[in-house]
């Protein structure tokens, strides 16, 4: 908008709503700075919507609906600088049906919008161009001219001081140059690669970027392929402006793209379209292309085998444009169902398999000798790299290494004789250890304190400057004084019930100890005492026995608790930092099995499911987010101290194997992770087979078509069937049988046409193919 520094984002939707968005940087997210209702009868071609257009001066913008309708907004700003809308102006006209929209460039004069349309009555099509008269505050249908039957796209030029005005229009094979005060025929044919079928190209996306004093437009086919388009002017009106269209081939994207913006900052961003397979991609520009500007293009071009002009730079995978999909649950030892896809069209087909989850990266793999009862990663503290403790039935590993791990020689003075139930880094250099009969205080002198407890301990809770151990019925508290030493301080009474896990909350900025800590019962319920007192604050009642306790804060002035319970609950409840009262709770079902939850990197919360997949929450935008990892049940995880980036690395444990994993932030992680199995057309449907669990997909394209056996665990193709030139496979059923079949063997029916004509589904012949 005039006098403003920052873009707004017109957004319209073809059921009658538009709204002007803002992008707030703290938030990272959009604000709708203005909304307006307009169609109140639903989804309607009537109803615009489907086009938007926007004055490139930031004055107006026009909604268009496919047929008729066409309103203009007036926008403008009030006395204290917020958005204003003014009520739309309608420039509808009966009976003609819309095919593209933009806004002219027509400098600080009245805004002008430009259209595709037709007439129901009339044969052909027509550029029309509507005026916007500020002065008056309506909208009159100023020019129009005929253009051919397959105009589609309209490009506007830079006007002004910055170019000639005017539209390029996209037509099958070739693009035209029209406007009002240009009564010359300007066009240019798009060039065609030796590897085409055949048929003429038409441009589905297209930018406009401008320099100084020069601007040029990149213009994307059907397949991919990429063209600067030049425009040769004067800024003498007389002579009609533009003297001179030139286009050349530029470079080709994997994207077959819906729309393609490029950045001030060099680079190209290609939004997932129709023969896409749902990739966005974001390039960088190489350099601008050849000096040659070309001529018409009639010769045919040699596409690049690989980027010449751009490099890739970054991709979003998606599923864009979605033919087929099936909900099934193929993939034997996941607790959930998988969404199997087939997209794209021609050469970026694919089957994508989709599973709901965060991504997680497997970094690496230790065999131990036994399955843990229990892992902690710890600093190291020095260039040995990290500690990682791992405690087995009755006795505990110690290993270390930066880039490999190796047995510790001296355990770092950690009794390795018995099993471990705690151990952390302490201030002033030293470790804390809790077995099952003792708490052990090991100095950074290597000196040894050890606390006996007189009874069994069951569970104990560690940080950097407190310990807190459960004895039966009871928990011991103890704190480092000012001589770095080990001392008790005070007893936690549950009044009757063993407990079953323990934690302490996070320390508060400011504090050197935590004030709260939670101690989980065997009556399925969860005491929550603050630090220095006998007697518990709150409780809180659970519907079934807790297995773990964790602390957590996402960015919020309460603590927040996680209680993993044995019947696959996970419950978070809000708790007061100062009282230690008890608040809002929220209940999960995340799996069948018992639930261990523990704290991860970067604030996050880890919820462990027997077999089943694990859980992690976590803060996105300012609201607590659960969601599933896409990974292996895993029994124990701890992060890695010296982990950081751009997640979570994790030390984990799944059977007897030590894994290193790393997890993406949940807000720069998709819901979704998914792997492409590559197709070599059109998918046109798929089924699959009981027994084998393999895929038959059926694809199919003008250059030809198959039938394929692909397996979905890695994603190799066991067999395809090559069908004959002119031969077309449309439909297909899986686990077919037959009443006569002694063995009831399953079949797969594939439905197919011979001659198949594309305009009026006509073919010559019909056949059903069976295959088992």
């Amino acid at each position: 908008m005039m006098g403003s520094t920052k873009d707004l984002i017109v957004l319209a939707s073809d059921s009658g709503g538009m709204a002007l968005l803002e992008y707030m940087d703290p938030s990272r997210g959009f604000v709708a700075v203005q909304k307006h209702e307009f169609g109140r009868s639903g989804l309607r071609r009537l109803v615009a919507g489907q086009y938007v257009a926007a004055d490139p001066r930031g004055r107006a913008v026009m909604l268009a609906a496919v047929e008729r309708s066409k309103l203009v907004y007036i926008v403008t700003r009030d006395s204290e600088g917020r958005v204003v809308l003014a009520s739309p102006l309608e420039a509808s006209r009966s009976g003609s049906v819309c095919f593209d929209v933009v806004g002219v460039d027509v400098g600080y004069e009245n805004p002008v919008f430009a259209a595709i349309e037709s007439e129901y009555e009339e044969s052909g099509k027509q550029v029309v161009y509507y005026e916007l008269d500020l002065g008056l505050n309506h909208v009159v249908r100023k020019w129009s001219a005929a253009v051919g039957e397959s105009a589609h796209r309209l490009i506007a030029l830079p006007g002004g001081s910055d170019g000639p005005s005017g539209v390029l229009v996209c037509l099958e094979g070739r693009i035209e140059y029209k406007h009002s005060s240009s009564d010359r025929e300007l066009s240019v044919a798009i060039p065609r690669s030796k590897e085409s079928s055949g048929e003429l190209p038409m441009v589905v996306a297209s930018a406009v970027h401008r320099m100084k004093k020069a601007f040029f437009i990149l213009a994307q086919t059907e397949d991919g392929d990429l063209f600067k388009i030049t425009v040769d002017f004067t800024q003498d009106s007389s002579s009609g402006g533009v003297t001179r269209l030139g286009i050349k081939y530029f470079d080709t994207l994997a994207v077959g793209a819906s729309s393609i913006q490029i950045l001030k900052a060099g680079f190209l961003f290609a939004a997932a379209g129709g023969g896409s397979g749902g990739s966005h991609q974001l390039l960088q520009f190489e350099n601008l292309g050849s000096d040659d500007d070309g001529e018409s293009g009639s010769a045919p071009f040699e596409r690049h085998e690989e980027l010449q002009s751009l490099a890739l730079v970054d991709e979003i995978e998606g599923a864009c444009p979605l033919l087929r999909s099936q909900v099934l649950h193929v993939a034997a030892g996941e607790d959930a169902p998988q969404l199997y896809a087939a997209c794209g069209s021609g050469r970026q087909s694919s089957l994508k398999i989709m599973r709901q989850g965060a991504d997680v990266a497997e970094l690496a793999v230790t065999e131990l000798p036994a399955a843990p009862s229990g892992v902690w990663a710890l600093g190291g503290g020095d260039s040995d790299g990290d500690l990682i403790v791992a405690s087995f039935a009755s006795s505990t590993l110690v290993l270390q290494g930066a880039d490999e791990m190796a047995e510790a020689e001296d355990g770092r003075g950690l009794a390795l004789d018995e099993p471990t139930l705690a151990v952390a880094a302490v201030d002033g250099g030293g470790l804390v250890q809790v077995t099952r009969r003792a708490v052990r205080h090991v100095r950074a002198d290597g000196r040894v304190t050890e606390w006996a407890a007189g009874g069994e301990i069951t569970c104990a809770a560690l940080n950097a400057r407190q310990a807190v151990v459960a004895v039966g019925a009871q928990a011991v508290c103890f704190a480092l004084d000012e001589r770095l030493e080990l001392r008790e301080q005070t007893r936690l009474e549950t009044g009757g019930p063993a407990i079953t896990c323990v934690a302490l909350a996070p320390i508060a900025a400011g504090r050197l100890a935590a004030a709260l800590a939670a101690l989980g019962c065997g009556d399925q319920t969860v005491r929550v005492f603050v630090l220095g007192s006998s007697e518990p604050s709150s409780l809180l009642a659970v519907a079934g026995e807790p297995q773990s306790v964790a602390w957590a804060t996402h960015g919020s002035a309460d603590q927040l608790l996680y209680v993993g319970v044995a019947s696959g609950l996970l419950v978070r409840v809000s708790v007061d930092a100062s009282s230690g009262d008890v608040g809002d709770s929220r209940t999960r079902f995340v799996g069948s099995g018992s639930v261990r939850v523990c704290a991860g990197a970067d604030g996050a919360v880890l919820a462990l499911v027997g077999g089943s997949a694990p859980w992690i929450s976590d803060s996105v935008r300012g609201r607590v987010q659960a969601t599933r990892l896409s990974y292996d049940p895993l029994d124990f995880a701890a992060p890695l101290p010296s982990g950081g980036g751009g997640g979570s690395t994790l030390v984990c444990v799944a059977g007897a194997e030590l894994r290193l994993v790393s997890v993406a932030r949940l807000s720069e992680s998709p819901a979704l992770t998914s792997a492409s199995i590559p197709l070599a057309h059109t998918p046109r449907a798929f089924c699959v087979h009981a027994e084998s669990r393999f895929f038959a997909v059926i694809e199919s394209d003008t250059g030809g078509s198959l039938v394929r056996v692909v397996s979905p665990f890695d994603g190799a193709t066991a067999s395809v069937d090559q069908l004959a030139p002119g031969d077309s496979a449309l439909c297909m059923a899986g686990g077919v049988r037959f009443a006569g079949d002694p063995d009831q063997h399953d079949y797969v029916a594939v439905g197919c046409a011979q001659g198949l004509q594309i305009k009026g589904g006509r073919s010559e012949r019909a056949s059903v193919r069976l295959y088992r």
